[in-house]
């Protein structure tokens, strides 16, 4: 009897998830909302008992997560803005600058498409939305710890 072979719907598309030197993939429908998107991708994190990425802490609810889409698809040097800021990819896979949250996005209208960079990072716990509001207020976005690799020869010091 063959191996079975893991399937998936042609409209499923596979996201990268990123955080620093992490990658994880997880397989999307395009219909699936952001919330379930959290907890696929906190569950992945929670099975490699994972517990800190560089420094910081994997929290025990998945709503701590927060994801990041890049600037440039093209070029993810350029950085990331949080998904609560955008709501739809245009054809260049570019986010439009618009504020709506991401309560009851899903997937396809979020612009998560096959082979799609997302940054995440972790909220603490601790944090309710009007740290959001008064970070965004004085500017203070703690970045997304992202290491995109390079193909360039390095000098090395030993």
């Amino acid at each position: 009897m063959p191996p079975k072979r893991a399937t998936s719907t042609s409209r499923s598309s596979t996201v990268l998830f990123k955080k620093h030197k992490i990658t994880v993939l997880l397989s999307l429908q395009p219909n699936e909302p952001l919330t379930a998107v959290k907890e696929k991708l906190h569950d992945a994190l929670k099975s490699r008992e994972l517990r800190e990425i560089n420094g910081d802490q994997v929290p025990e609810d998945s709503s701590c997560i927060e994801f990041g889409l890049p600037v440039d698809r093209n070029d993810l040097e350029k950085g990331w803005t949080p998904l609560a800021d955008h709501t739809s990819v245009d054809q260049n896979g570019d986010v439009p600058q618009t504020s709506t949250g991401i309560a009851d996005q899903t997937a396809q209208a979020a612009g998560l498409t096959n082979g799609h960079p997302v940054a995440f990072r972790f909220r603490k716990s601790g944090e309710v939305k009007d740290d959001e509001l008064e970070r965004d207020l004085n500017h203070e976005d703690p970045g997304w710890d992202v290491v995109i690799p390079s193909f360039e020869d390095e000098d090395e010091e030993y």
